[in-house]
Order: structure tokens, then C-alpha cells, then sequence
């Protein structure tokens, strides 16, 4: 399901400050030599992560599922001068290609990797993360929340990508299809849970915004 045209995706993609070029180069490596590159935010994306964490300047920031790194560089541009950005990534060939990149960022020092899987490195490193962007795979993703939710301050903000999913959460669901299932069980849980307030942002694959009570 196309959400809106490719004439007025070009429009706000034109019109959306431009990435620095170079996570250009890193966006065309993704693009040249890793499996699924699709997976990538772009500068659109990244544009309003970096908005957000401008608006709200974290102390603590976590991002679960980092792939080659790309939205790393706009999520920590609001990051205050003692705080910390953690990213967690379970491919660990990808770790090369984050560091190099993420060396060319000014808050490069204050940025901490973990390669893993997300429910055990969850569990290592915790903070009280007042920011935290989701974007991890969609079977875990229930028990990411709510292994996270009681970290968060009120007033805390968390990203869930993919939210969306392509349209299929309002299509008939396919008896094999458990990614779908998994992303429509979260999003019920989490239009139910007391403990937030949340809305559903249709920005590409659909954004989660949740907020700690």
C-alpha cells in the first residue's frame, strides 16, 4: 500500500534539509553491499529524529536496531553535552561500517555500540533513557517495550518504526505472516496501555510516538 504518491514523496523529500554528504557515501554503500539496504532511514526520516531529539534534548538515548548506522547521526544531534547515545545491532559484520561513519560525527565520543541481540544487550545496558527509537525485528518487538517502558522518566519519548507496515495491518492478515501479526499485537497493547499516550505518524512505513506518563 502506497500511502502517498512517488511525486509527493519526491516533493517532501526535496524540500527536507539535505543529509551532510557524507552520510551520502554512507547511503550509497548501504545500497552497494549490504542485504536489504530498503532498511535504511533516509535524510527525510532522519530529519525529523533530529527535530524531535532538538526539541527534547535527552540526556539518554537508545536505539535498538541501528542497522549501518544512518539514523544514529540525526538521533544524537540533540544529545545534551553529558549525555549518552546507545545503539544496539545483532549483525555484527555490519560494526565496521557504523564506526566508520559514526568517527566522522562530533558526538562520535559520546556514542556507545553494543553488537548483539537486542533482548540480552537490553538487559546489560540500561539507562533511564528519556529517548528511544525502536526499529528492531518485529517478533521482539512487544517484549523491547515492555522491557523498556518501566526505564523511562515521565515525560520520556519513544519511536517505534515500521508501524505501518507496508499497509498490511489493515489488510487480511496471511496465516504465516508473524511480522504483521506481531506489529498489530504491539500496536493494540499499546493504544490500551495507561502508562502512556501515543499516535501513530504516517511518515514512510509509520511511526509509533509514545509518550511516558
Amino acid at each position: 500500500m502506497e500511502f502517498i504518491s512517488d511525486e509527493i514523496q519526491k516533493y517532501i523529500s526535496d524540500h527536507t534539509t539535505k543529509a551532510p554528504e557524507y552520510l551520502n557515501e554512507l547511503e550509497r554503500e548501504t545500497w552497494l553491499k549490504v542485504i536489504m539496504p530498503r532498511m535504511l532511514s533516509g535524510h527525510v526520516q532522519g530529519q525529523l529524529l533530529k527535530l524531535f531529539t532538538l526539541m527534547k534534548r535527552p540526556k539518554y538515548i537508545l536505539e535498538v536496531g541501528t542497522f549501518t548506522g544512518y539514523a544514529s547521526h540525526y538521533l544524537v544531534e540533540g544529545l545534551k553535552e553529558q549525555g549518552e547515545f546507545h545503539a544496539i545491532e545483532i549483525n555484527e559484520e555490519l560494526e565496521s561500517t557504523i564506526l566508520k561513519y559514526w568517527k566522522q560525527h562530533p558526538k562520535f565520543a559520546q556514542m556507545n555500540l553494543h553488537i548483539g541481540p537486542a533482548e540480552k544487550k537490553l538487559k546489560e545496558v540500561q539507562r533511564p533513557w528519556d529517548f528511544i527509537f525502536l526499529d528492531a525485528d518485529k517478533k521482539g518487538l512487544l517484549e523491547y517495550y515492555e522491557t523498556l517502558i518501566p526505564l523511562m522518566p515521565t515525560g520520556g519519548i519513544m519511536l517505534i518504526d515500521n508501524i505501518l507496515w507496508s499497509g498490511k495491518v489493515v489488510e487480511e492478515l496471511a496465516s504465516k505472516d508473524k511480522d504483521t501479526k506481531s506489529i498489530m499485537s504491539l500496536n493494540k497493547h499499546i493504544a490500551r496501555d495507561t502508562r502512556v499516550e501515543q499516535v501513530i505518524l504516517s511518515v514512510r512505513d509509520g511511526i509509533m510516538m509514545v509518550s511516558k506518563l
